[in-house]
């Protein structure tokens, strides 16, 4: 092994990994931890939904303004532990101030889901003032504490990036 294969290892093993849920129409909702530094309680962990017939994708999958069918929207380290305890008691999380858009997770509320039970995850990826991306999906329950589960490991990741 020469010096080039082994920092590719090592920089494969420091990459953060995302997680991934693609539900049957091919819609997916990824997780995916911060990969830059910031200040406590700042790191975000990207959610981000993707539908089957996304467009304007950059390289690498990056949403931008001329992106249509995919949102994608940071949720700093703080926001977390509420978000995961959503899904674990089962109830409905909702933040419009984060930076780039707004994310809602309505976990198996027989209120507002009184049609079948899961998870529906709603992100909306603010552009302009005049552009805005909304996109949802709807994970089945067993998906619910795999969801919980890796924005749990996302979380612990972001949080190894703040200084």
């Amino acid at each position: 092994m020469d010096f080039r294969d082994a920092l590719n290892n090592v920089l494969a093993e420091l990459t953060p990994q995302p997680w991934d849920y693609t539900g049957a129409d091919g819609t997916t909702l990824r997780v995916i931890p911060a990969g830059l530094r910031s200040d406590p309680g700042e790191a975000e962990v990207l959610i981000r939904i993707t539908r089957a017939d996304a467009t304007g994708l950059y390289e690498f999958g990056i949403t931008g303004p001329d992106s249509r069918g995919v949102a994608e929207v940071g949720v700093p380290t703080r926001l977390l532990p509420d978000l995961i305890e959503t899904l674990n008691q089962r109830t409905v999380w909702r933040n419009e101030s984060l930076v780039a858009g707004t994310l809602a997770v309505i976990a198996n509320d027989i209120a507002t889901m009184p049609d079948g039970d899961g998870v529906l995850v709603a992100v909306a990826e603010v552009h302009s003032a005049e552009r805005k991306e909304t996109v949802a999906m709807r994970l089945p329950d067993a998906q619910r504490l795999p969801l919980a589960s890796a924005l749990r490991r996302a979380l612990d990741v972001a949080r190894g990036w703040e200084s």
